[in-house]
């Protein structure tokens, strides 16, 4: 029976099927059975992964199945089931062939087209996922009917799965167990609804430095209110506790009032102070949600990421809303993020917290957000907005969206203020008297990370959304808190996965967008796809050549009276098109690439690539620049050598997660050093003591 085991391809014994089986497999612990197995597996254990090798024997084809599939977990890749053998006496299988899910290539079989009707919808095509990997592991049968490794490929030719993400790969169904939460940690602490927390006013004033949160609408806080606040203070501030005894670099803080009773906590966790170190260049201060009975202030602080995705950069519960508190608030938030101001900040249209930002935040640009402006509407001009809710909101966004120049503003508002007998509205006039820090014409020349948009809660504004409303209780806020951040920390680890571990498909054999491809995260690159693709409906025309600067006209087939101007230094590759696209989204804009095709530049010059939307835009940023933490030493030297220190150890936790063997190596290597540091502050410290005896001895003799 031997003869019949001949290799994939040759003519033999059996008949060969390829199929293609990526169904979910349930993961088979091996050492559940080891009794029956006829091997050690730990002789192939390498680094703390069990590895396959030749002649390796198993009971049967689905334990051998089970056990690639759980070494592929541990390693960090998806398998498939490629290819078999049947015996041409029973037809039984005698081989079997597991491959790597990235084994071959995508055949050219799927449209992107789908028709509906006499419509012709285009629809993108799927993430390629096949890299011609040649990893594989071939079992087949004995005589005995045991299963044995007759053929072994462990080299991968793309980058291995992460931990963090290797619950998306297909292959690899696992069961999460649930998830135990703050809630039920505070829970676990008998904090009662009539328990008191261990903080005295003194450490509420040793907090009051590091900062809290506001909110704008209608002031709700009244004394009433406060004095009821102690039931959700227990919790409140049991939940902050709880956080900062797993999280080392959790910073919060508390104020109270006169009475010495909670008004205000502020609080923000390390993943969201590193995230801000990332992407601090955009900063969103939502002031619109609001918890309990009380319609108490939930503010966050909310950024972008570098998949378009909302990022938390703190958060707070106010006491009221006047412009001390928010200045509090500020400075306090700025201090726990080491005085780094955002480059942008963006608020709701309020007095009292433009007065605060311009006191806080002199080095950063301050615009309002348009969507809290449209909110406003039904209030502070009802009576039009009623009789005409949809006609007004249409011409308003209208104006306000559509006006490509100043001018073009200035005579629609002046058109619609008449057509609506609006003049002498007072915040219809204070509106347009800040025009330039809300109305699109006015500032596409700051960088909103695309949080500037008609509807932005549905994009970066909605991080709370579903989670925190006026029926939230505090006792249930750090729960939706942990839940909220949990599945937004999701959704980022789900576009980080599709971005590194998959490949988009292209749209055109041009250079810069394969460039684009290889550097942007999935989300821009689609952005600037669109862009690309785009150009090539767009005609070039050279207008002005004074040497050095070449101006063109930029405008589509079909639409040439909608002209774009475009200048270009072709020396330095330095462009700048009418549409100020790169300069409010940072994606560089079809006109502009148009023009560079037609100059003949087909890859991005590096000053058009943010790094903010590159793959790599969390390296390196995170531990560079990571927020200090509270220490004894409040020297200068002190400060600088603990936060050296605090970032050393960072970096040795995420190059720990690497894989289950560089954890090991990273714990243990911890371990080690925190034993020799220890040893090292015992020996400097016994040292001390005797140049402290001798100098003694030195003096006593002297004297004598």
């Amino acid at each position: 029976m031997a003869d019949s085991y001949v290799a994939l391809g040759d003519e033999g014994d059996g008949r060969c099927v390829v199929e293609e089986n990526e169904n979910p497999m349930v993961l088979y612990d091996f050492r559940k059975e080891d009794e029956h197995l006829n091997l050690e597996f730990s002789q192939h254990v390498v680094g703390g992964v069990v590895e396959p090798t030749l002649d390796m024997e198993f009971i049967s084809e689905d334990d051998a199945r089970n056990f690639y599939n759980a070494y592929a977990k541990q390693t960090g890749f998806s398998i498939r089931v490629n290819s078999y053998y049947r015996s041409k006496k029973d037809n039984l299988i005698i081989s079997r062939e597991f491959c790597c899910s990235k084994e071959g290539f995508r055949r050219d079989k799927h449209s992107t087209k789908t028709d509906s009707g006499d419509d012709t919808k285009r629809r993108r095509a799927r993430p390629i996922t096949r890299e011609g990997c040649k990893a594989l592991m071939s079992v087949r049968k004995r005589e005995n009917g045991k299963w044995y490794v007759a053929k072994l490929e462990k080299n991968h030719n793309h980058e291995l799965v992460t931990p963090a993400m290797r619950h998306f790969l297909r292959s690899l169904k696992e069961e999460d167990g649930p998830k135990k939460s703050l809630n039920g940690t505070i829970g676990s602490m008998e904090v009662g609804l009539n328990a008191s927390v261990n903080v005295s006013p003194e450490e509420y004033n040793s907090f009051g430095k590091l900062g809290f949160a506001a909110q704008n609408n209608v002031n709700f806080v009244r004394r009433g209110r406060l004095s009821n606040f102690g039931v959700g203070a227990q919790s409140l501030l049991a939940f902050v506790k709880v956080m900062q005894t797993s999280d080392p670099a959790f910073y919060y803080a508390i104020q109270v009032d006169d009475e010495d009773r909670l008004s205000s906590v502020f609080w923000v966790d390390t993943r969201s102070r590193i995230a801000y170190n990332c992407f601090s260049d955009v900063l969103s201060f939502d002031t619109t949600y609001q918890v309990n009975q009380y319609k108490m202030p939930f503010a966050p602080f909310i950024g972008v990421n570098h998949h378009r995705q909302s990022v938390l950069f703190g958060c707070a519960l106010l006491a009221d809303e006047t412009e001390s508190t928010f200045i509090w608030l500020f400075t306090t938030w700025l201090e726990a993020m080491s005085g780094h101001q955002p480059g942008l900040i963006m608020t709701d249209y309020d007095s009292a917290i433009s007065r605060a930002v311009e006191s806080v935040f002199p080095k950063s640009r301050h615009r309002y957000c348009k969507r809290h402006i449209l909110s406003k509407m039904p209030k502070e001009i009802g009576h039009v907005f009623s009789s005409l809710p949809k006609t007004f909101q249409v011409e308003f966004e209208k104006c306000v969206n559509n006006s490509e120049t100043p001018e073009e503003f200035e005579s629609a508002w002046q058109l619609l203020l008449d057509k609506c007998s609006l003049r002498g509205n007072e915040w219809l006039q204070s509106l347009y008297n800040d025009r330039k820090l809300w109305v699109s014409t006015y500032v596409r020349d700051t960088f909103f990370a695309g949080m500037y948009s008609i509807q932005p809660s549905k994009s970066v504004s909605s991080l709370f959304d579903g989670y925190v409303n006026a029926g939230t209780t505090l006792q249930d806020l750090a729960e939706q808190y942990e839940r909220a951040l949990d599945g937004r920390y999701e959704k980022e680890v789900r576009a980080e996965f599709e971005t590194f571990y998959t490949k988009p498909v292209l749209k055109t054999p041009l250079p810069m967008e394969k460039q684009a491809a290889e550097v942007y995260t999935r989300k821009l690159f689609l952005v600037f796809q669109d862009e690309i693709y785009e150009s090539l409906l767009l005609a070039v025309k050279s207008s002005l050549d004074d040497g050095l600067l070449k101006t063109f006209e930029v405008a589509r087939f079909d639409e040439e009276h909608k002209v774009y101007r475009v200048g270009l230094n072709i020396a330095d590759q330095i462009a700048s098109c009418s549409c100020k696209m790169f300069e409010f989204e940072g994606i560089l804009c079809r006109h502009v690439i148009a023009v560079f095709k037609a100059t003949n530049i087909f890859l991005l010059p590096q000053h058009y690539i943010l790094k903010r939307w590159t793959k790599n835009a969390k390296e390196e940023a995170k531990f560079d620049a990571l927020p200090s933490v509270e220490i004894h030493d409040n020297s200068r030297k002190g400060k600088k050598q603990y936060n050296l220190l605090y970032q050393e150890a960072i970096k040795c936790a995420e190059e720990g997660m690497a894989s289950d063997h560089s954890f090991n190596v990273a714990l243990n290597a911890l371990r080690e050093a925190r034993i020799k540091i220890v040893s090292a502050k015992k020996n400097a410290i016994n040292v001390q003591k005797l140049e402290t005896a001798s100098s003694t001895h030195y003096t006593d003799d002297k004297t004598t």
